[in-house]
């Protein structure tokens, strides 16, 4: 059975026109009409692993340029990122803390003065209960001015303290906090005995913790 007249004008186009990989295929579905179906398959299946392998190829070569232009953003990202932490980290870090150094104090210090306190304290009058912590927080500002505490007032000082470094700050921002009171409100500040020595209690503790006293 010969081919249509339609189907010998197509062949002629698509000799010009075409691909060899199409040709192939229009040749094997051609052959259909001429009895040559099997020599033209052979010829198909044996162009497919060529067209396989660049098609490959391509898919590879785009692969790679992909990937190095990939490695080339993650790069330069993670040494943008790097350095704006780093930018960070300079903008928010604190300026260093004085060092501690309790060895400073030395164990005799304070004594005479602690002496005026407990005269002070065991008086009956309240004038001289305040007087005894007023007194107390002047030794305080002394053991931290030796710890190295230089800058600002005892407040400012007792923030700049690590918890690990003074195991009673708790004791010493109660009682100086007290002493604050007193001398704000002066006369008009009203604390009982019982109370004033509870005050003078805590700075104690602070006191034997240093060896001030």
């Amino acid at each position: 059975m010969n081919p249509p007249e339609e189907l010998s004008q197509i062949d002629a186009l698509h000799s010009v026109a075409l691909n060899p990989f199409i040709d192939s295929l229009y040749r094997t579905i051609g052959s259909s009409f001429d009895g040559s179906v099997t020599s033209n398959v052979k010829t198909f299946w044996l162009l497919i692993p060529d067209y396989a392998v660049i098609f490959l190829m391509k898919i590879f070569s785009f692969s790679f340029i992909l990937s190095i232009i990939l490695i080339f953003v993650v790069i330069w990202t993670s040494s943008k990122i790097l350095h704006i932490q780093r930018n960070m980290h300079a903008r928010l870090a604190l300026p260093n803390k004085p060092e501690p150094v309790n060895s400073m104090i030395p164990p005799a210090v304070g004594n005479d003065k602690w002496q005026r306190v407990i005269i002070h304290i065991n008086s009956d009058n309240p004038s001289d209960w305040k007087l005894a912590i007023l007194e107390c927080d002047i030794m305080l500002d002394d053991i931290l001015e030796k710890m190295g505490y230089n800058q600002g007032t005892i407040g400012d000082k007792l923030k700049a303290v690590e918890p690990s470094d003074f195991t009673n700050i708790e004791s010493a921002w109660e009682a100086h906090k007290i002493r604050n009171a007193i001398a704000h409100e002066g006369s008009e500040f009203l604390i009982n005995h019982r109370e004033a020595k509870r005050v003078i209690g805590l700075y104690e503790l602070v006191f034997r913790e240093f060896a001030y006293i």
